[in-house]
């Protein structure tokens, strides 16, 4: 008889007290090694002279050191994929519970759909970042999902929050992203799945090409600007309507991530020359839609830099580059001279 869902964090609590916590490598019956650890070469990121000096500041889940560290090097060794085999798991309001580990996967207190699924073998799509951040589900979790199918049903769990793009991304995609809030599961399978490998990057320009096969690229290369607006965690611009004025008078097509369909954005992305935005969720559309060869140039608050957009931008062959503001009382303050000299160096043989 299985025991009730909702008690499986005490008994793990209980578990952890005389054995400390588990992580998933040291729960699993078996490790399945999906892509060895491997080395990836990168190009430069593109940026003015003086720009690392105004950096300051990270995402609080990161540093100033491991941002500029990501931001600079050339080289890097990514660490393996795995496959986590895990006997007897129960999944329970967000996270994973399976002897003294708790596996977290979404950041819920009290599941909405309180009904229990009973599987055989499944995998686990959703990451705890995945299921917070838009980006990263589009960037990471709908990546993995190609590993879970391998197992059978993916087991998903709902964004904390809707994403209002999500649905269009399922059906190019193919995926099925309903939610399971609470199972219990024979055989799961939990992955290591952050890395670059060339797994990763393999899956990536496949569902980069579904993404073509819908948006036809035509020869229009646009050079586009993609407004944040105030979507998700707010990011303003002091000196927005100067940019996007002097960008659309050299030639920018400006599109609004609050106002435009996404059909819209795609159709654009996959012909664009160049993309500038603040740093956000938002450009990651850019990861299944920008052209080899193309650019992304990030306007960078100098209190939260951060770099994770190189990683997707390296894998489809666009160059990575940024600028970085003065932040004001309110709101960060980019220079227009210096977009434009950035944009510039894009297109130079110094890039």
């Amino acid at each position: 008889m299985q025991t009730p869902v909702h008690t499986a964090p005490f008994f793990r609590n209980v578990r952890r007290f005389f054995g400390g916590p588990a992580t998933p490598a040291q729960t699993a019956f078996k490790r399945e090694i999906l892509c060895a650890e491997d080395v990836s070469e990168l190009r430069p990121a593109i940026f003015l002279k003086d720009q690392i000096e105004k950096v300051v500041g990270a995402p609080a889940e990161s540093n100033r050191g491991a941002e500029l560290d990501h931001v600079l090097r050339r080289t890097v060794t990514n660490a393996p994929t795995i496959a986590f085999h895990i006997k007897n798991a129960v999944l329970v309001d967000g996270s994973v519970y399976a002897g003294r580990m708790r596996h977290m996967i979404a950041n819920k207190s009290v599941a909405a759909n309180k009904s229990v699924s009973y599987v055989d073998t499944a995998a686990i799509c959703s990451s705890a970042a995945g299921s917070t951040y838009f980006g990263h589900w589009l960037a990471d979790d709908v990546l993995t999902y190609m590993l879970a199918e391998r197992y059978g049903k993916p087991i998903c769990c709902a964004p904390n929050s809707p994403f209002g793009h999500m649905p269009l991304y399922e059906e190019i995609f193919g995926q099925d992203w309903a939610a399971t809030d609470r199972a219990h599961v024979g055989h799961l399978i939990l992955f290591q799945d952050f890395a670059q490998t060339s797994l990763k990057r393999r899956r990536q320009l496949e569902l980069r090409s579904k993404v073509l096969r819908r948006f036809a690229p035509t020869a229009n290369n646009y050079l586009i600007y993609l407004r944040r607006g105030n979507t998700g965690v707010s990011r303003p611009i002091a000196n927005e309507p100067e940019i996007v004025d002097g960008l659309a008078r050299e030639g920018f097509t400006i599109l609004d991530i609050r106002t435009d369909s996404l059909e819209r954005i795609l159709s654009c992305l996959v012909s664009s020359r160049i993309v500038v935005s603040i740093e956000g969720s938002q450009t990651y559309h850019g990861a299944y839609a920008l052209p080899a060869g193309s650019g992304l140039l990030l306007l960078q608050p100098p209190d939260r830099f951060t770099a994770t957009q190189r990683d997707w931008s390296e894998n489809i062959g666009a160059r990575f580059g940024f600028v970085v503001g003065d932040r004001g009382e309110n709101a960060t303050y980019f220079s227009f001279h210096d977009i434009m000299k950035t944009v510039d160096l894009f297109f130079s043989d110094k890039a």
